[in-house]
């Protein structure tokens, strides 16, 4: 008979920080920040640029939905080639 019950809950979950990702695919896009946040302003974001840039230094959290823009912002900008 095994008890598998306390052993796996203490296994911690391997969850990517969103902030790091955001910032390393950041800094990979090679974009300013007044890009990065007109861009993701435009498609609806709210966060500020200061409150965007604190995030990408993990100063602060954002929202989910922001955090979903801010992404959103990254790839789609990264896709066009800009």
């Amino acid at each position: 008979m095994t008890n598998d019950g306390p052993l796996e809950s203490q296994q911690p979950a391997f969850e990517p920080d969103p902030r790091k990702f955001a910032a390393a695919q950041f800094q990979r896009a090679n974009l300013t920040l007044p890009e990065l946040w007109t861009y993701y302003y435009g498609i609806g974001g709210s966060a500020d640029e200061l409150v965007l840039d604190a995030y990408l230094n993990e100063i602060v959290e954002l929202p989910p939905l922001q955090v979903d823009l801010l992404h959103t912002a990254i790839r789609e900008i990264t896709a066009d080639g800009t």
